[in-house]
């Protein structure tokens, strides 16, 4: 039995994204070893540490031992504006000076307690390693997200404000990947790193000339328990499923435009589970585009209700800009449910060998007739879901979390036999 400290700025039992990826690692680890936690949030406040003191609580588990890292006066001042929903970008000003003080509180464990391996989990945006790697530990990074450009392709189809957003944060990223001294330093330090897809990798190895292992931050829940029906018959309308923050990143606006162009506008209903600044927005390109009728929006679920919801799904449809390897994709193949993407980002290498669809990007308006076709395909012959759906759970059983934590843990144990 191992003794790990990992930073887990984001945290919590209930949550997907960040807050899943924390407590699924902790939580599995602690299995078999004893997990020292750094967090910060377990709600959307830095320093709200609430919710996972509370569940600790009411479900002790002796080989997490928890330490909440609270902000100073002048950390919490800063991310001022980001709490109060103003300009979050002030978030990334804040978050150095949080694990600063994660480390000196990480400096403090290890002077009391034996740890054999130190862990920055996340968030796993590489743009922030912590500095955990300053310590005369093992050092494991990853997995590592975030170091992707977004495809000026798909920037085509968003309003001109997002198109220069993300172009800026292109621009940044390169900036970053290429001469960030803590990035670097993190990266030279680590034993190993990890990485979310295969793009951040390739990232890392041409600007950094770094490279490591892959493993996805995230993993299905089922185990091979996922549902294999075989609705909807020929003649039943295709029940489609979109999950995730409504925001441009998600890019729902070419979901939206792919739809449009299939040719059996009777065929198909989309369920849009989540809530977002843009929602209005959106709901009125629904309607220019004509099909307002075809779609429900559902509003934001719990973690618990989502999981619920897609067993009632067909199709799980996704296009965002950039992604690692997201929360909702795992979740819909725990549940049973193929995903159609775009040939990117972790679905990409996930999917590569069948359990979903993947579609080029080639133009954008190209890209578009292909996704929509791929719709069309499946409204006029739903028997094509059976082998997705068989491909689906096979994924399930073999990325699970037990398994996902194995090879974590084989990690673990070839980064001990090196420093010994």
């Amino acid at each position: 039995m191992k003794s790990i400290l990992l930073s887990a700025y984001a945290i919590s039992p209930t949550k997907g994204s960040e807050f899943g990826v924390g407590w699924n690692f902790a939580s599995n680890l602690a299995k078999t070893n004893i997990v020292y936690v750094l967090c910060g949030c377990t709600g959307g406040l830095m320093g709200d540490t609430s919710e996972i003191e509370a569940y600790l609580v009411k479900h002790p588990n002796p080989n997490i031992r928890l330490i909440p890292v609270r902000p100073t006066r002048l950390t919490n001042a800063i991310n001022w504006l980001n709490k109060i929903g103003l300009f979050g970008p002030v978030f990334y000003l804040a978050l150095p000076m949080w694990q600063k003080q994660a480390y000196e509180r990480a400096r403090q464990v290890i002077a009391t307690e034996r740890i054999d391996i130190v862990h920055q989990l996340n968030p796993i945006g590489f743009r922030d390693p912590g500095y955990l790697w300053k310590l005369d530990k093992p050092f494991v990074w990853g997995p590592i997200g975030g170091a992707t450009f977004a495809s000026p392709v798909l920037l085509r189809g968003l309003p001109v404000r997002d198109r220069i957003y993300f172009l800026v944060k292109n621009l940044i990223n390169f900036i970053q990947l290429r001469w960030s001294t803590r990035v670097h330093a993190a990266a030279d330090k680590a034993s190993v790193l990890l990485f979310s897809n295969s793009e951040n990798q390739a990232n890392f190895e041409h600007y950094l000339d770094k490279t490591g292992q892959l493993m996805p931050e995230n993993a299905s829940f089922s185990g091979g328990a996922a549902n294999v029906s075989t609705h909807p018959t020929k003649g039943e309308r295709l029940h489609l499923v979109w999950i995730g923050q409504i925001s441009p990143r998600k890019n729902l606006h070419f979901i939206l435009k792919a739809l449009a162009l299939v040719e059996n506008r009777d065929g198909w209903v989309l369920h849009i589970v989540g809530d977002g600044k843009i929602v209005k927005e959106l709901r009125r390109l629904s309607s220019r585009l004509g099909i307002a009728d075809n779609v429900q929006w559902c509003g934001a679920k719990t973690r618990q209700e989502v999981i619920s919801f897609l067993a009632f799904c067909d199709l799980h449809v996704m296009a965002s800009i950039a992604e690692g390897s997201p929360t909702v994709f795992w979740e819909a193949i725990g549940a049973g449910v193929p995903t159609l993407s775009l040939d990117r980002d972790g679905m990409r290498d996930t999917l590569i060998n069948g359990g979903g669809i993947l579609v080029p990007v080639s133009s954008y308006a190209n890209t578009l007739v292909a996704y929509a076709t791929k719709i069309d395909e499946i409204v006029n012959d739903p028997g094509l879901l059976i082998s997705l759906r068989e491909g689906t759970r096979n994924i399930a059983k073999q990325e699970s979390w037990e398994i996902r934590v194995s090879a974590l843990e084989r990690v673990y144990d070839a980064v001990s036999k090196s420093r010994t």
